[in-house]
């Protein structure tokens, strides 16, 4: 077995497709990330390959939010030259903490937040206006990185993606095959927006900017009346992994992923279509 309470993923354990769901991470599982990050002190912005997540480990004390707005509804028409912290409390934009080192809180993070004077529009503006140039889905979020031992903004990421070319026919082949399919992820889609361009995964069973804690929550309600495979790609994925009955790494995307989440994974796959294979194996 894997793990204690987990269960035995060899062929002929007979899970009926209807009693199985199964819950995908975005960035790097279902579609590929475009990252644009601005470092403040130095003022230099590029694409870069390296995850948020990887990002915030780097810092002592570092945690990654998203802001829960849309950039063209927000953001987008503001002066360049508007504080950013600012505009957030006149417009009462809040944002979720997604990823953070131990010994630093949610309250701090947004308190951090609101006090910085450095970041401005034009900050956002510029990491936007490289995001599209690349090819992606009018999907699009902005993120900042703080550095808690600093009391400040490090990093300002503008995150857009595209589907790998598997996963709509994988997910049109699953849900014909009855399976449940859910969406949980750490990047700033809503349910009604990203059904557009997922059909086959109802508005519902979309979940954004979750937190590792609420991946695993969603693992463990589902648990109640079903057989769950998590399929992750990055440390934000592991205690979902952990907990699920099944767990799939996904190594589509290049990351610096710890050790541990090899040690969890059950299975590892290198293409998303590789997942209704397992199903089948296990079926």
């Amino acid at each position: 077995m894997r793990k204690e309470g987990g269960m035995e993923v060899e062929p002929g354990v007979g899970i009926r497709m209807s009693e199985l769901a199964v819950v995908f991470d975005g960035a790097g599982v279902l579609y590929a990330p475009f990252r644009i990050i601005k470092d403040i002190e130095r003022g230099v912005t590029k694409r870069s390959r390296v995850s948020g997540i990887t990002c915030t480990d780097w810092l002592e004390r570092g945690a990654m939010t998203i802001l829960k707005t849309r950039y063209e509804e927000t953001l987008e028409k503001e002066e360049p030259s508007k504080i950013l912290s600012d505009l957030m409390r006149e417009k009462k934009i809040e944002n979720k903490v997604i990823y953070k080192k131990k010994g630093v809180s949610d309250s701090e993070v947004v308190e951090a937040i609101l006090r910085d004077k450095n970041v401005k529009l034009k900050d956002v503006h510029e990491t936007m206006s490289f995001l599209r140039r690349c090819d992606i889905l009018p999907v699009i979020g902005v993120g900042l990185i703080m550095d808690m031992a600093r009391g400040v903004i490090k990093y300002v990421i503008a995150g857009g993606i595209n589907f790998f070319p598997g996963t709509l026919k994988l997910f049109k082949e699953l849900r014909a095959m009855g399976i449940l399919l859910f969406l949980a992820s750490g990047d700033r889609i809503e349910g009604e927006e990203m059904a557009a361009y997922l059909p086959d995964i109802p508005a519902d069973n979309i979940f954004g900017m979750m937190k590792p804690e609420d991946k695993r929550e969603l693992v463990r309600k589902l648990k109640e009346e079903h057989k769950v495979m998590m399929v992750g790609d990055d440390r934000n994925d592991y205690l979902a992994m952990w907990e699920a009955d099944i767990a799939v790494l996904s190594l589509q995307e290049e990351a610096d992923r710890p050790g541990k989440i090899f040690e969890v994974a059950d299975f590892r796959i290198k293409d998303i279509g590789e997942v209704k294979e397992i199903i089948e194996e296990i079926g």
